[in-house]
């Protein structure tokens, strides 16, 4: 079993509006909403990868509540939800097809002591089944940024992969997760220094890697992954593929490379597994939606390179 840890769910509000331009009216073609935060994107993605998956996060009220409630056993998802009052986080992503992304992220409820509480017992339970952990997204107010460093110790022999920012990025790295996962933003902010090249990249992952004990990941956008390993660093370029959205290509990513760790594979080739995820991602407009048929087709087409 995937058991994911998410405390911040939302809801995510995707509204469609070709030629999108800030500071006019404008018509949307569209607005779907679905249950989301890192998180639940994961979970969909490897739901979808025939992964049997467990998440645990917070749940605010109001009708985003219930809609997150409803739709996350509708895709197969068994989700632990602790309850807390004030309304759910709700993102609003504006999606002009082909183009960047808009993306306006609410404040989310804050978590009391209680939750918090029984949000680490919902861990726990989870522990004893899982076979991988993935600690994914930011924290609400009133968790700690310890929490996902206090999850990878209670996971002991079980691989975790972290995927965090700020500083539950830094204390988690130095938990010792299996692997840490990080686009170059978030890796220059860990690292405390500009990273103005591909070797400067290459040079800051492998430095997380000497604090974690562990591999990392660091996400490189339409150019792929950067996998650094104690046996060496790979990038992984993706095949060219009809862009819809890139906002949870990522999560789909880390599904992947989960789904490829359940199945017994090597990192790299897991990793492999996690970039043809996101690549088949990008042509859907639904974060964290992704194709099987699709992700096995595109995984001999992402190229391999010795860093």
């Amino acid at each position: 079993m995937l058991l994911v840890a998410s405390p911040n769910l939302c809801l995510d509000r995707i509204v469609v509006v070709r030629g999108f331009a800030a500071g006019r009216v404008q018509r949307a073609a569209s607005a779907t909403e679905l249950a989301s935060g890192k998180g639940l994107n994961v979970a969909r993605a490897a739901r979808a990868l025939d992964v049997d998956v467990r998440v645990v996060g917070c749940v605010g009220e109001g009708h985003a509540a219930r809609t997150i409630l409803r739709d996350a056993p509708a895709y197969g998802i068994r989700l632990d939800a602790v309850r807390v009052p004030g309304p759910v986080r709700v993102c609003t992503l504006i999606i002009d097809p082909g183009q960047r992304e808009t993306v306006i992220n609410e404040p989310g409820p804050s978590v009391s002591a209680e939750a918090l509480r029984a949000l680490h017992a919902c861990v726990r339970a989870g522990l004893k089944r899982a076979r991988v952990v993935v600690l994914a997204g930011s924290l609400p107010p009133g968790v700690p940024a310890t929490f996902y460093a206090d999850v990878i110790r209670q996971a002991q022999a079980i691989p975790v992969i972290l995927d965090a920012t700020g500083e539950a990025l830094r204390v988690g790295v130095a938990a010792r997760p299996y692997l840490v996962k990080a686009n170059e933003l978030e890796l220059q902010d860990a690292v405390g220094r500009p990273l103005d090249s591909p070797e400067a990249v290459r040079k800051a992952a492998e430095e997380i890697g000497r604090i974690a004990g562990a591999g990392v990941l660091i996400t490189l956008g339409a150019r792929g992954a950067l996998l650094v390993t104690p046996q060496g660093a790979w990038q992984l370029v993706p095949p060219e593929v009809d862009r819809v959205n890139t906002i949870g290509a990522g999560d789909s990513l880390t599904a992947g490379l989960a789904a490829g760790l359940l199945r017994g594979l090597p990192l790299r080739e897991a990793t492999r597994l996690g970039v043809a995820a996101a690549a088949a991602d990008v042509t859907t407009l639904l974060p964290g939606t992704v194709d099987a048929a699709l992700v096995e087709q595109l995984v001999p087409r992402v190229r391999v390179h010795a860093r």
